[in-house]
């Protein structure tokens, strides 16, 4: 069993996690954009839940991706 390395930056030690973090956050609010105009929260019966799936699976996905070698 092997353990991701840590990343610095900038003298600061940051786990891999936080920038499939951070991408999987920006990808998020993309298609937040994207989906709103297109009347799809009209349908949602609680966009709140949705967007919390939504994240959720986006983090799950990129992790997968990213991480699926080195586990």
């Amino acid at each position: 069993m092997s353990s991701l390395p840590v990343m610095v930056l900038f003298g600061l030690s940051f786990p891999p996690v936080f920038f499939v973090l951070l991408v999987s956050l920006v990808l998020f609010f993309v298609l937040n954009r994207v989906l709103q105009p297109t009347g799809v929260y009209d349908v949602v019966w609680h966009p709140a839940l949705f967007n919390t799936a939504l994240f959720c699976c986006l983090f799950c996905c990129l992790f997968y991706l990213i991480f699926r070698f080195s586990l």
